[in-house]
């Protein structure tokens, strides 16, 4: 199925169910901002208000009939799954009322800008959603090189999940 509007409805709205709301970020927000033309999209990017990835893991684990994990994009800042042929991608937000802030690789601080987040006004397939700001956008590309994207590669960079 394509990456389409109702694609990322179905993500925001199933990972919500399983109590693990996120917003959205990436090319989704910028073009929901109208910061971007519409295109299409490779993928979906959020963001998760939270202290940690207690609940988009245990989202994951419910969902396991639905999503399929993408281990090789675990780390201590983003999970990834594939839904629907999609590849979701998700990063944690810390302090997100107050001083949002990003560990890339548990050692890289990101420090988003206040307020983190907005409201883009239109209904997304009848759905209320939360943006990342245009602001929020536009830093994270400019700076996106800072966050040292070739520890991708790394394998020590991975993060293993908790044994059962």
């Amino acid at each position: 199925m394509a990456n389409t509007l109702e694609t990322l409805a179905a993500v925001f709205d199933m990972l919500a169910a399983h109590d693990a709301p996120c917003d959205i970020f990436g090319g989704w927000a910028e073009e929901l901002l109208q910061v971007s033309r519409p295109r299409i999209h490779s993928d979906i990017d959020l963001i998760h208000r939270a202290p940690t990835f207690a609940a988009i893991d245990a989202a994951i684990t419910g969902l396991a009939s639905t999503v399929r994990e993408i281990p090789e994009k675990r780390f201590l800042h983003k999970r990834a799954f594939v839904f629907r042929d999609v590849l979701c991608e998700i990063t944690l937000v810390q302090d997100a009322d107050t001083q949002p802030v990003t560990y890339y690789w548990g050692d890289l601080a990101f420090h988003w800008e206040v307020p983190l987040c907005c409201n883009p006004g239109d209904s997304i397939c009848g759905r209320q959603v939360s943006v990342v700001s245009a602001a929020n956008l536009a830093r994270h590309r400019l700076h996106w090189s800072k966050t040292q994207p070739h520890r991708w590669r790394d394998p020590q960079s991975l993060e293993m999940p908790a044994s059962i």
